[in-house]
């Protein structure tokens, strides 16, 4: 029998999976993630130690308490769609289900009658066509612009918050800046100024960093690229965190090898962005992401689209991960208030991702996230958001939207 979460959604633990009755959709579920989640829905608002947590989830199994962390991240992402359903954390003890309190009348509005459900959906068609084209127009991002510093050198953040967000003050943008890179009141950066990037919202931050910027131009030496899940950065320092960035980029795996390109030889350009995003949640693993990104016009704003990340951790733990798309592009241009932005809509032919033979806590959650997105998306949209002689930065869709500064240069086929 379903176990009952909300009026729609239920828990089907046999199969392992949860159903929102409204639309019919599925999450599927682990066996790990099914078992503790039955659980504190079987004492839901009671506190459920982490033990009695692992018990359920890994009967009979060893596992480290970062396995239970990793399973509830997972669940909080499956159920984001739920407010009603909160995983609450209980530092030091364990963790809390809560439910929002049921109500009959509200439980029968759910549930109208087909013609209800009929007249609502030819009102809502008759928005969405007689808007369609406001709405693509208005920026999906508000954007301000706060001053900051890393290490003594000075610098600038231009902050993408999501448009339905309130605006984060600039103490706000600095706290979750140091929850990535601590400061460093008595190590002098190699560098004396900066201009950032940062793409802000509820499930992560991201930074885009470039040093040493000047006259609007970006040297495109020593970018810094760093994401983590909100409130759960590595609070690395700076000095630690440039060592292990050398030390890791020492090692190329992406290679992007492009043979369908052969027909095209001629006078056609292939423009390439190459850079290292990297992710750090808590005090796990740096994982580093080489990614690369190719672009080559067959027509005005269309043409071939390659992208390819490599993905490792610091101790070579984590065997490359390795995440293609190709397909088709079509570039349009869009206004975000005062910015002016590439859009890239990717019609995807083909992608790949290996199976790795081994992860660390962070490199799981991204292999997660990219998995699914390799199961289920058929197309996809990249954005540019700046571009200068060497360098330009990318909104780009992997794990709840990152953002990266990276190299660019121009190749005649």
């Amino acid at each position: 029998m379903p176990v009952q979460l909300t009026p729609t959604l239920s828990l089907n633990v046999t199969q392992q999976y949860l159903i929102d009755a409204e639309d019919s959709s599925r999450i599927e579920l682990s066996y790990a993630e099914t078992a503790v989640l039955q659980l504190m829905l079987k004492h839901q608002g009671t506190l459920i130690t982490r033990e009695a947590l692992l018990e359920a989830g890994w009967h009979d199994r060893v596992v480290s308490p970062s396995s239970l962390q990793q399973c509830i991240s997972v669940l909080r992402k499956k159920l984001a769609n739920y407010p009603d359903i909160e995983l609450k954390t209980i530092p030091r003890h364990g963790y809390v289900l809560h439910l929002a309190a049921k109500d009959s009348a509200s439980t029968k509005l759910l549930r109208p009658k087909a013609a209800v459900l009929f007249a609502i959906a030819v009102i809502l068609f008759g928005l969405l066509v007689g808007y369609a084209y406001f709405t693509h127009q208005q920026a999906p991002y508000s954007e301000s612009y706060i001053s900051s510093k890393l290490s003594q050198a000075a610098g600038d953040i231009k902050v993408l918050t999501p448009a339905a967000d309130k605006a984060l003050s600039g103490n706000e943008v600095n706290q979750r800046l140091s929850n990535q890179i601590g400061y460093e009141p008595n190590w002098q950066a190699p560098f004396k100024q900066f201009s950032s990037f940062a793409l802000l919202n509820q499930q992560m931050d991201n930074f885009a960093i470039c040093p040493d910027y000047q006259n609007n131009q970006c040297s495109g030496n020593q970018l810094i690229n760093i994401s983590s899940e909100k409130d759960h950065g590595s609070q690395l320092v700076l000095s630690d965190f440039l060592t292990t960035k050398i030390r890791m980029e020492q090692k190329t795996y992406n290679k992007l090898t492009l043979p369908e390109l052969n027909k095209h030889r001629g006078d056609l350009k292939e423009q390439i962005y190459h850079g290292d995003l990297y992710f750090s949640i808590d005090d796990h693993r740096l994982v580093r992401s080489d990614i690369r990104i190719s672009l080559v016009d067959l027509a005005p704003d269309n043409g071939i689209f390659y992208f390819a990340a490599c993905i490792t951790d610091e101790d070579c733990y984590t065997t490359p991960i390795r995440y293609e798309i190709r397909g088709q592009f079509k570039r349009t241009t869009e206004k975000w208030q005062q910015r002016r932005v590439e859009r890239f809509d990717i019609d995807v032919s083909k992608t790949t991702l290996s199976s790795p033979n081994a992860l660390s806590d962070t490199a799981q959650t991204i292999y997660l996230a990219l998995r699914k997105q390799h199961l289920t998306q058929a197309e996809l949209s990249f954005y540019r958001i700046y571009q200068d002689d060497g360098t330009a930065v990318w909104q780009l869709p992997l794990v709840n939207d990152n953002i990266m500064w990276m190299q660019r240069q121009t190749l005649k086929l």
